[in-house]
């Protein structure tokens, strides 16, 4: 039976890893921004953790739930900034890198003491493929998910020839509440051509028909919490693997094309 840490475990993704964990006998401890009362079962506790907060963040790394051995950490927290890359605000632009880069690496650094220290653990990030494909109205969000991206896969170097392992977790578009509750749109005013493409990009995303169920991403980051083979990427999910092989393989422009197509609104 292992401890696991999960950030963002209140919905979508990070709650569906939970109850899988739970359902398999491992103990939980899952962080949202407030607790989920309606979620405490057997083998599961709750701690606030606001990633945009330093306080939090401070008051989350000097906690005593460390006190314990943890066997892995998954950061799953976050939120999307859909906005276009002209006319976003440098404050939310902050926003968007605080919480889903900065305030990601100050807890994976504390993992990493207590891993260090320890002598073992499992350190995932959920990045989606976003964090390898930038795609319309998300540059930024994909920004800090390139930067994670870079970031673990030098961390899975330094980790060598440990009893630590680094895992990235890359789903593609997952039928989940982040169009509702994990995406924000930028309050900076957007030219007409911008504003009519991201409201139908919202609008498809809060119809959840193009995604993968949360559940079959979290089968595969259970699979790779426990993997102890120096895998470093799992992709999750559908259209996934297709579209990390066609970026591999198609000519840039033909990439592009197909990215046009299929994500922008037709004119």
């Amino acid at each position: 039976m292992a401890r696991i840490l999960i950030t963002g475990g209140s919905t979508g993704i990070g709650k569906a890893l939970v109850m899988r964990l739970l359902s398999h006998g491992h103990q939980v401890v899952a962080t949202s921004r407030q607790p989920i009362s309606q979620m405490k079962q057997a083998g599961l506790d709750w701690a606030t953790l606001d990633l945009q907060e330093q306080s939090s963040i401070d008051a989350f790394i000097k906690s005593k739930l460390w006190d314990r051995s943890f066997d892995g950490i998954v950061n799953n927290a976050g939120f999307g900034l859909i906005a276009p890359i002209e006319s976003a605000y440098l404050q939310e632009i902050r926003e968007q890198f605080e919480a889903n880069y900065f305030g990601t690496i100050q807890v994976t650094q504390k993992a990493m003491d207590h891993f260090r220290e320890q002598g073992f653990g499992t350190v995932m990030v959920n990045t989606s493929i976003g964090g390898r494909i930038a795609f319309p109205y998300f540059g930024y969000y994909n920004a800090t998910k390139h930067a994670l991206e870079a970031t673990f896969e030098s961390l899975w170097y330094e980790c060598l020839k440990s009893n630590i392992r680094i895992k990235i977790i890359e789903p593609g578009f997952t039928q989940t509440q982040f169009a509702t509750h994990g995406m924000r749109r930028s309050v900076a005013n957007a030219l007409p051509l911008h504003s009519k493409q991201i409201e139908w990009l919202s609008e498809t995303m809060k119809s959840g028909t193009t995604g993968s169920n949360p559940d079959t991403i979290a089968k595969v980051m259970e699979t790779a919490l426990f993997d102890q083979t120096d895998r470093l990427r799992y992709t999750a999910g559908k259209h996934a693997n297709i579209l990390l092989t066609l970026r591999r393989l198609l000519p840039e422009a033909w990439f592009r094309a197909l990215i046009t197509k299929t994500v922008l609104l037709r004119r």
